[in-house]
């Protein structure tokens, strides 16, 4: 059992805060740091994110610092070669399973 727990409401009003401040949407934010759109309904709407997720936005927040020796890059996005859509690779390299019309034709 985790001993801390995220304050994704404040997490939310940090990001907005931020956003306002650059004068972007918030599909201008998921560009930015590569996460879908779809993160930042769940942070809105006070639902959780995974790791990886949260510490590109405390990158994008700029809180990083404190936590930047543990934060590597992960690897660049694979697209699928059926749909086109990047997906983050697999540990091993390989292409995660994902619905795909063209895969599931």
């Amino acid at each position: 059992m985790s001993t801390h727990r995220l304050d994704v409401p404040e997490l939310h009003r940090r990001l907005d805060a931020r956003r306002r401040e650059l004068g972007l949407t918030w599909r201008e934010v998921a560009r930015q740091t590569g996460l879908a759109p779809a993160t930042f309904s769940r942070i809105t709407n006070g639902r959780s994110l995974e790791a990886d997720a949260l510490l590109t936005l405390l990158v994008w927040l700029d809180l990083g610092t404190g936590i930047a020796a543990l934060i590597e890059p992960g690897d660049k996005p694979l697209p699928c070669p059926d749909c086109g859509r990047a997906f983050q690779p697999k540990r091993d390299g390989g292409m995660r399973a994902h619905p795909c019309q063209k895969a599931a034709g």
